[in-house]
């Protein structure tokens, strides 16, 4: 990927997945999606997630904010052949690429465009209901989740996999200017900053029992994930957070420690899991 201070190189701004139809480089989001996906941190979660939904032949499974579909896949082998997946997603552009990578491989998943909190489904549909990265970008988390708990049946599982904006390091010298940015990116760039920190009250508010959590610290790439830092410097200066002269040893300094192979970055994400009630009896 090119670099991002010569101006000839298209952001990587997080708030792009809010519309990410509109974004002119959405082909750039869908490697950083392949990139961050193949993360040890982040597999940690997923497969743990997937033990403790007993995720097996003959379940029906909602992959909702299912993006280019990297978990759909493998969900899908999971439920194989019997069961079926259904993925869906906000954005045409990413689900015509969902389409094309699931071309030829024979495996029960239906994808559809639709909106994460109202989903176009009966209630107790899925066995499992999940959602991973998704948390982060809506205006109504509370609702979103309510609706995963909706489409649920009787003790199945609902589960989410979501980072808290709050807890993104990176090993820039400068104290200040890095709270200054990071700051700022988590209370006013990112429109639910907090949503990793909240998943435990947000499960319990939807009336789903038995709630547990776990946490993995997900270290970036940091050649790929470069991009957003710039991009977040770029806004908090834009937004008149920081000088210029500040975004300028921001990107100085990301760049220097780019060069000689010493970037160091990272993220905290949660993964909560519950299970729907009974019915009363």
């Amino acid at each position: 990927m090119p670099k991002t201070d010569a101006g000839d190189r298209r952001a990587l701004n997080v708030k792009a997945f809010e519309q990410m139809d509109d974004a002119a480089n959405v082909q750039d989001y869908m490697h950083i999606l392949d990139v961050f996906d193949a993360l040890d941190g982040i597999q940690r979660l997923k497969k743990t997630a997937i033990e403790r939904s007993r995720i097996r032949p003959g379940m029906s499974v909602l992959d909702n904010g299912c993006g280019i579909g990297l978990e759909t896949v493998k969900l899908a082998k999971l439920v194989a052949p019997s069961g079926k997946v259904v993925g869906i997603d906000r954005s045409r552009k990413f689900l015509d690429e969902a389409r094309q990578r699931l071309a030829n491989l024979n495996l029960p998943i239906t994808y559809q465009q639709g909106d994460a909190q109202q989903l176009p489904f009966s209630d107790h549909t899925f066995d499992v209901s999940r959602s991973e990265r998704l948390f982060p970008y809506l205006s109504d988390p509370q609702h979103a989740a309510s609706e995963l708990v909706r489409v649920t049946k009787r003790e199945g599982c609902v589960y989410l996999i979501e980072p808290d904006f709050e807890t993104v390091t990176i090993n820039l010298a400068d104290r200040s200017l890095v709270r200054k940015i990071l700051h700022f990116d988590c209370d006013h760039h990112t429109r639910n900053g907090w949503i990793g920190r909240e998943l435990p009250r947000l499960l319990t508010s939807c009336g789903l029992v038995d709630v547990a959590v776990e946490a993995s610290v997900v270290v970036f790439e940091p050649k790929s994930f470069s991009d957003y830092f710039l991009e977040i410097g770029r806004a908090a200066f834009q937004n008149q957070v920081i000088s210029a002269q500040e975004l300028k040893r921001w990107e100085d300094d990301i760049h220097r420690l780019l060069d000689t192979h010493e970037l160091f970055c990272t993220i905290s994400y949660f993964m909560a899991i519950g299970r729907v009630r009974k019915r009363s009896s």
